[in-house]
């Protein structure tokens, strides 16, 4: 809508339309308890007006809990209030107390243990603003705002460096929802999704709230992110759609033995990959248990959802899939046409507003979000990733790609997970090192048979000087490999 209307407001397709079509009754959340859409609404309003009884308006509050249910209903209730929502990782009480001193809040909703470690004054009335008895408040409207309007914040990961701020409009998940959750997903009210990442990672976010929400279905909130938590939640809901990433889904190929899960699983309509490159033996091993194609898909914080995704029916290993209906993805500046290789840049309407760091914000000015991915495009158009642009490092003048080295080296039997990375020999001459993880099956020869797909499938300056076997390879709480800050690649 132009101008300021009450329906340009994120909660409007979150609550509004649900109510007005006729779905008050139905379940929006479930988990630990289940709650209609019509009590999530009321809970939003209650909630809203705690919050604005008790801090002034503009100020903003941290939102954090271990428990993805208080998360969800803590920040549509700080969407309804005069307040603006910041989504923070549960998991650092140190990140949380610099988030509190850096951008100035007022306080923080959520779980009173996760959040006292920032001596901020604390709301913790999620479950009290849930009551199945109440039913939604007659006329309930959000506030009028306009579409570019800040609606709330969240974080980037970190892995690229400290965490930097991120302000989402309110036409940010409603612009992602179109293109990825329908165009894409089809997602409908019959659908119950769940994920195994937190509500904080954007990824979780849009798919396993904002948007199941928006389509009228229902949203799992698992009270911990534990794989047998998760995969109990899912069979006892008949989830269809699982929301995860490639380390969880090789954990959960690898160790599923209950039938009722494994059973579940297989009545899953979707299951959705994406946090960091999906290797083909995660890929394989889903369809050899489950019988599942997972479609991978890259998205970025900025960009709030993904833009490039497999489709269903269409989807395979090693593979991106195409960029996203209302997105334009860009290669090296220009369109992504077959053999092309370069830096992915995209334009969408889900882009966010502001980012900051340091307690600055600055507006996003320019259209084209620069990812910091690179990627190469094949004969039928779709995108692979070749890895962070930052992550590249040279050897014998040569760019090594760490994520198609370990794409290669993932492929041998007997390989559990690997990162590959830049060392020196003892002669000050670069190399490139690969750290193994062996599977439980491995055999001793693992590191010669590595070392020979190695030189088979790579260029000789690619080929690893040396390999560890090592026991686990470290990760940070998205599950993302955490690779080593060094050397970073000259400037092209």
């Amino acid at each position: 809508m132009a101008g300021i209307d009450a329906r340009n407001h994120l909660l409007w397709p979150l609550l509004v339309e649900n109510l007005e079509r006729g779905r008050a009754g139905n379940t929006a959340l479930t988990g630990a308890r289940a709650v209609s859409y019509a009590s999530l609404a009321a809970a939003t309003v209650g909630g809203a007006a705690e919050i604005d009884d008790r801090f002034p308006p503009g100020s903003r509050v941290l939102v954090a809990s271990r428990n993805q249910l208080h998360v969800a209903i803590g920040l549509l209730a700080a969407l309804a209030s005069r307040c603006v929502p910041l989504l923070c990782d549960p998991t650092s009480c140190e990140r949380l107390r610099r988030a509190a001193a850096e951008w100035s809040a007022a306080g923080g909703v959520g779980e009173r243990s996760v959040l006292e470690a920032t001596g901020l004054p604390i709301l913790d009335g999620a479950e009290r603003w849930v009551d199945t008895s109440r039913s939604a408040i007659d006329g309930f409207a959000p506030p009028a705002v306009l579409a570019d309007s800040p609606a709330f914040w969240t974080f980037t990961s970190g892995t690229a460096g400290e965490p930097k701020a991120v302000v989402h409009a309110h036409r940010g998940p409603r612009a992602a929802y179109e293109g990825f959750a329908v165009r894409v997903l089809q997602l409908g009210p019959e659908d119950v999704t769940v994920a195994t990442a937190g509500l904080p990672f954007v990824y979780a976010l849009g798919n396993a709230l904002l948007f199941p929400l928006m389509a009228g279905a229902t949203a799992i909130l698992p009270v911990d992110l534990l794989l047998p938590t998760v995969l109990g939640e899912l069979a006892r809901h008949g989830a269809t759609v699982l929301i995860a990433g490639p380390w969880s889904l090789a954990a959960i190929a690898r160790l599923v033995r209950r039938q009722r899960h494994v059973d579940a699983i297989r009545r899953l309509r979707l299951v959705l990959s994406a946090g960091e490159p999906l290797p083909r033996r995660v890929f394989d091993a889903w369809v050899e248990r489950f019988g599942k194609r997972l479609l991978d898909n890259l998205g970025c914080t900025e960009m709030f959802n993904s833009f490039v995704s497999n489709v269903p029916g269409s989807a395979r290993a090693d593979c991106l899939g195409w960029p996203v209906p209302g997105f334009e993805v860009r290669v090296g500046g220009a369109a992504p046409t077959p053999g092309r290789r370069g830096a992915l840049s995209v334009v969408g309407a889900s882009r966010a507003v502001a980012m900051g760091s340091a307690g600055r914000l600055s507006p996003v000015e320019n259209l084209a979000c620069e990812t910091g991915d690179e990627v190469a495009v094949d004969p039928d158009g779709t995108l692979v990733f070749l890895g962070r642009i930052d992550d590249a490092f040279k050897v014998q003048g040569q760019f090594v790609r760490p994520v198609e080295v370990e794409r290669s080296l993932a492929a041998v039997p007997g390989v559990a997970d690997c990162l590959v990375l830049l060392d020196r020999d003892r002669n000050g001459v670069a190399m490139v090192v690969a750290k193994i993880v062996p599977a439980k099956d491995a055999h001793d020869d693992l590191v010669r048979r590595v070392l020979r797909r190695a030189r088979a499938d790579l260029p000789p300056f690619a080929v690893p000087g040396r390999v560890e076997l090592v026991g686990a390879l470290s990760r940070s709480d998205r599950g993302k490999l955490l690779r080593p800050k060094g050397e970073r690649a000259e400037p092209r």
